[in-house]
């Protein structure tokens, strides 16, 4: 029997510009590329945490994978015992186990626009590249009348997806989310209040989509919208299980991976058949490392005859 065996890479990204989110601003992140190889099959993932999501810490990782040194039984082995922790590796090694379909994936997803900083300027931008659904940035200090403008005055076709990280009060929240009970052009309110916040009981659940509330479907009851991040999900097999049986509209989102990550993610989406616009707008943040291989815009394909083992070799 071949038990397996595996080699990770640490790699760090460096955003072009701090990226700013209502929980903070960043200027890299870090992730492992894991490489395994079973019955002369070779398979690819990635180790991609976010902040504010309650997942292992690189460094938490880094030290599971050096402590099986390279025998991928082992380490699934021990997975198995700690009944849904790393919640990422296993989402890695999900990725590795299912990465001959993965890597001939090449079908087209609608993907939604990244506003960081909403103004006039920059929604226009994204309208005028084609994209019909923008996710906009928002927090306590966003003007709630300047957002309602710049919806008002976008055109009746493109749809809102407003997004705060779990940083308002619920007050706050009421505001945001009558607001988008109100308007045809609001898909959603992403993450309003914090993980477990008691506010939600009292807020309508039809328009607002849990994301750092979500991290596996393990023990989860919400009856509204869902932000999926398959490289936070865990077990994707466990995954599919739960979302055969549950109707709650999931919105596959990225946690700005490398195109191994990228690879996988959109091919786990379109696994949904309800899959609609996805998050993965997250391409041209950093500094030109080599590890972004997939095109940008508003309908992108996957990646289908790339080399990406070569790609591995590149950064070994």
């Amino acid at each position: 029997m071949n038990d397996g065996k595996y080699e990770f890479l640490r790699v760090r990204r460096e955003f072009l510009h701090p990226f700013v989110t209502a929980v903070g601003s960043f200027t890299e992140v870090e992730r492992i590329l894991i490489k395994t190889e079973m019955d002369g099959k070779i398979g690819f993932g990635e180790v991609a945490p976010w902040p504010n999501f309650d997942t292992e810490s690189i460094s938490d990782c880094l030290e599971l994978l050096n402590t099986f040194a390279g025998n991928l039984y082992k380490l699934n082995a021990h997975l198995k015992e700690l009944e849904g922790e790393f919640p990422c590796l296993r989402a890695a090694l999900s990725s590795c186990r299912h990465w001959e379909e993965i890597a001939n994936f090449n079908k087209k997803t609608s993907w939604a626009g990244l506003v960081s900083k909403p103004t006039e300027e920059s929604i226009g931008r994204k309208i005028a590249e084609g994209f019909k659904t923008l996710k906009l940035k928002i927090s306590p200090l966003t003007s709630f009348s300047s957002i309602k403008s710049l919806i008002s005055a976008a055109p009746k076709n493109i749809i809102f997806r407003l997004d705060a990280n779990g940083s308002l009060n619920l007050q706050e929240a009421e505001q945001w989310v009558n607001f988008a009970l109100s308007s045809d052009q609001v898909e959603f309110i992403e993450q309003p209040l914090p993980v477990n916040h008691p506010g939600y009981n009292q807020l309508d659940t039809k328009k607002i989509a849990l994301d750092e509330s979500f991290i596996s479907p393990h023990e989860f009851n919400w009856a509204g919208p869902v932000v999926v991040k398959p490289s936070l999900v865990g077990d994707w097999d466990v995954f599919l299980a739960w979302r055969k049986t549950h109707s709650n509209k999931v919105i596959y989102s990225s946690v700005f991976e490398t195109a191994f990550g990228r690879q996988a993610g959109l091919w786990l989406a379109h696994l949904d058949p309800a899959v609609g616009t996805v998050g993965f707008d997250t391409l041209n943040q950093f500094k030109d490392d080599g590890l972004d291989r997939h095109q940008s815009g508003p309908v992108v394909g996957g990646l289908s005859n790339f080399d990406w083992l070569a790609l591995w070799r590149k950064f070994k």
